[in-house]
């Protein structure tokens, strides 16, 4: 059994699936930028995010989405203020995901629900041979470049999610608790 690796830092594994942590905290790690803008006439506000700023005042474990509502307005008839991430932080090269032998990316047909799962090298192998992408390929790209219709419908609708492996001790929030209520009954 190989030793557990814990996911990238502004990263998560939720369910088994690797997520972006959707704290300050999280986007800090990642490097991912948020910026606002307001285009109505009486506003035009821009703000661009002092992570550094917020995470002195104590914000590095609130979510984004929580600040996001806090920056917005009063203005009658409601803010109109947009936020937008930026792309660089986004997503993970497929080269940090091979770095791990048991991560797996797995691509499920968006038609069908047809599910295959690959390694990252095995990944980046046919992206190169597609001449579609390199290892710097971002995982959130992988869709964008699968042109490859699905085996058993024929649709090219995919989606593609990271699995990362979870620690031997950690158990799901369903394990747990099935365990707490086997042990309930148990004392009854």
């Amino acid at each position: 059994m190989s030793e557990y690796i814990p996911p990238p830092k502004g990263w998560r594994v939720f369910n088994g699936e690797l997520v972006p942590d959707p704290t300050l905290w999280g986007y800090m790690h990642r490097r991912q930028m948020v910026r606002g803008a307001c285009y109505t006439r009486d506003c035009r506000r821009n703000y661009n995010l002092d992570v550094e700023l917020l995470l002195r005042r104590g914000y590095a474990h609130v979510s984004m989405k929580e600040i996001q509502r806090q920056l917005l307005c009063h203005m009658p008839g409601g803010c109109r203020m947009t936020f937008r991430d930026e792309k660089e932080g986004s997503g993970l090269p497929l080269s940090v995901l091979a770095a791990n032998r048991e991560v797996r990316i797995l691509f499920r047909c968006g038609g069908c629900r047809w599910e295959k799962s690959v390694t990252p090298a095995q990944a980046i192998a046919q992206l190169v041979a597609a001449k579609t992408g390199t290892s710097s390929t971002l995982h959130t790209e992988l869709t964008s470049k699968t042109t490859k219709p699905c085996p058993k419908c024929a649709a090219a609708n995919w989606t593609c999610e990271v699995r990362w492996p979870t620690a031997p001790n950690d158990k799901t929030y369903g394990q747990r608790r099935l365990e707490d209520l086997a042990a309930e009954r148990g004392r009854r």
